[in-house]
């Protein structure tokens, strides 16, 4: 479910992004606000509740390499959206503060790193699936 939640999160962010991006300063002023609150509304609690529920099951699972690999996607997955929160942060003060040639660089950055982040969770949940069929 929490997996569930940060995947639509991603989307969801990334629909913004689409939307607004390159939309205007104004547009792009509302981005930061939307990507600021919903990074701290939903996507940082269902992350972390990702994590601390992948902590509990762990201590209840038998190692394979697979499970080895899924978890390491994961915290891919999530170290990656950890650094992107910050850098939403970042990319937001610095519209906020009209300084938009680091607004763009940071942006760029956040982008790249967003990748990391659906590829991470993706592989993972595949290898859960996996997982799954092989119980």
């Amino acid at each position: 479910l929490l997996v569930g939640i940060w995947l639509g999160c991603v989307l969801t962010e990334a629909i913004f992004e689409r939307a607004l991006l390159g939309k205007g300063r104004a547009h792009e002023l509302i981005l930061v606000g939307l990507h600021k609150r919903v990074d701290l509304i939903v996507e940082l609690p269902a992350l972390l509740g990702v994590l601390a529920t992948g902590v509990v099951l762990l201590f209840s699972a038998g190692a394979s390499p697979i499970l080895q690999t899924k978890i390491a996607f994961g915290l891919l997955a999530i170290l990656a959206n950890l650094y992107c929160v910050w850098l939403v942060f970042r990319r937001a003060r610095a519209a906020t503060r009209g300084d938009w040639s680091q607004f763009e660089v940071l942006d760029h950055l956040q982008h790249k790193w967003g990748a990391v982040v659906l590829v991470g969770i993706l592989v993972a949940l595949g290898l859960g699936v996996r997982l799954l069929g092989n119980a």
